[in-house]
């Protein structure tokens, strides 16, 4: 019994000993973590701001140490950054970090988590004149909060929890967010991450004079993703993934409902080559009903491959160096605006350029497609590119070198044209069920008449189907070939034909 007890205070010994050294050491260390925490932090706001005028950084305020904690205080700044259309965001906001230190902080001892850890970090939003009105909708609770743990090896663990918001403003605006739990892992600097997040509910409804009301409810979302850091600055590969159970949107004079089950996101990118990154994006929308009504179903994939990584990241500078002339281009209503360049940036311009299709992507719409009840109609693209011989040729001359080949398919289902027309005629409110089926029945058949009788495509089966091949100069539209030149005059003639004075 004496042993049993001797053996079990030497242990209890030993834990109190090691405790206290190790609060020790990450009393030492904490300082060095936290400034190199904030210089890599400041970096990457710095690179995702370039473009917007303004600059965005954390400082720490104060650091008060302890034996087995410590509390820091920190303050967000933002100063002038553009959000586009005139307007300037500034804001100046506290954060508070309390801060345990290892190897077993009570706080993971309490969870039963008895992995050791160099510290536990607590963060919340401070409350001042700038956060009172959140904090307000939150019922006085800190809106954004974190707990971050951070290994010994450099492994880090974060739980972010957005809180519960509900708003009623006098005007009839409202919010109500069930709140939003997410976890991140990685290490320490940022180089791999994985993260997964979830929110029950957000409903928001906007009201205005000059309009009816509108009000957007989302439920059961989702986002997941796992991110590796190449070697190419600010470019990663991995997944991200984004689902919602249900988004319905309510909206119009008679305050019709748009309801989507089953929205995804699905989004990969990869190294395809030493210094050439890919990527593909999935969109699916599940069932679509507007209005009671079922509608169909929608999905669409678009992919990029053989990109230059280097080359993709230098005109990335470069465009968001130039987006106050892009935007002030849009806001007159012009398509490209007339960037003023001096000899060396437009050299540097044409040779990132030139890097980039000497790669020879290829952009692709893989799959465009909307599925009713009775058919099913699907649209496909793809572009191949490659560098031309000077960016100075003319133009006919340089978009044959620069775009190398073309394919695409149209299918037009001539019964979910049917489908579409019978769904006009409901919402119409027309009622006579014999005279919606000879008009829905017809829509379809008209539309491939069209189609033959004007040369912009063939009737296969149930299908109007327009195709399209251009390579070497030539260009194959729906079996006929022909030159670009002559392509270019027959699509003028079918516009001319389509518009209101043809």
């Amino acid at each position: 019994m004496k042993k049993s007890v001797g053996i079990l205070s030497g242990l209890a010994i030993a834990i109190a000993v090691v405790t206290t050294a190790g609060a020790w050491y990450t009393g030492k260390q904490l300082p060095v973590e936290l400034d190199s925490a904030l210089a890599r932090s400041n970096a990457e706001l710095e690179k995702a701001l370039i473009g917007t005028g303004g600059n965005m950084s954390i400082e720490r305020v104060s650091l008060e140490q302890h034996f087995f904690s410590s509390t820091a205080q920190y303050r967000l700044k933002a100063r002038d950054i553009n959000l586009g259309q005139g307007e300037v965001v500034n804001f100046d906001v506290g954060v508070t970090d309390q801060i345990e230190h290892g190897p077993f902080p009570w706080s993971r001892v309490k969870a039963l988590k008895l992995m050791p850890v160099l510290a536990v970090s607590n963060s919340t939003l401070q409350k001042d004149d700038f956060t009172a009105a959140w904090f307000a909708a939150a019922g006085d609770k800190p809106p954004v909060s974190a707990q971050t743990s951070l290994g010994y090896g450099g492994n880090v663990v974060s739980q972010v929890q957005l809180a519960p918001v509900k708003l009623d403003e006098a005007d009839g605006n409202s919010l109500d967010f069930s709140g939003m739990q997410l976890q991140v892992s990685g290490d320490r600097e940022g180089k791999a991450s994985a993260f997964h997040g979830q929110a029950e509910r957000f409903v928001m409804k906007l009201v205005r004079d000059d309009q009816p009301p509108a009000t957007f409810e989302l439920q059961g979302l989702n986002v997941a993703g796992n991110l590796q850091a190449t070697e190419h600055d600010a470019i990663y590969v991995g997944n991200v993934d984004l689902a919602l159970a249900e988004t319905k949107v309510t909206l119009g004079p008679k305050q019709q409902i748009l309801l989507i089950k089953g929205l995804e996101q699905n989004a990969v990118q990869t190294l395809d080559g030493p210094d050439t990154v890919g990527g593909r994006v999935e969109y699916k929308l599940g069932d679509i009903t507007w209005d009671g009504r079922a509608v169909g179903k929608a999905q669409l994939a678009v992919s990029i491959t053989s990109v230059n990584a280097p080359a993709l990241q230098a005109l990335s500078q470069w465009y968001q160096a130039h987006l106050p002339e892009f935007e002030a281009a849009s806001a007159a209503g012009q398509p490209v605006p007339q960037i003023q360049m001096d000899d060396a940036e437009k050299a540097r311009f044409q040779g990132d350029l030139h890097k980039l299709l000497a790669a020879k992507p290829k952009v692709a719409v893989e799959n465009l497609s909307f599925k009713t009840a009775n058919g099913e109609s699907r649209f496909n693209l793809s572009m191949d590119f490659a560098a031309p011989a000077s960016f100075d040729l003319p133009a006919d001359q340089l978009s044959k070198q620069l775009i190398t080949e073309v394919k695409s398919q149209l299918s037009l289902s001539k019964p979910m044209i049917g489908d579409l027309a019978t769904l006009q005629a409901l919402l119409e409110g027309q009622t006579d069920a014999q005279a919606i089926a000879m008009q829905s029945s017809q829509a379809g058949e008209v539309v491939g008449m069209m189609a033959l009788q004007s040369g912009m495509a063939t009737v296969q089966g149930n299908d109007v189907v327009s195709s399209l091949h251009y390579a070497d100069g030539m260009v194959d539209f729906n079996g006929k070939k022909m030159t670009v030149e002559e392509f270019a005059m027959l699509m003028a003639a079918h516009l001319a034909a389509l518009s209101p004075q043809g």
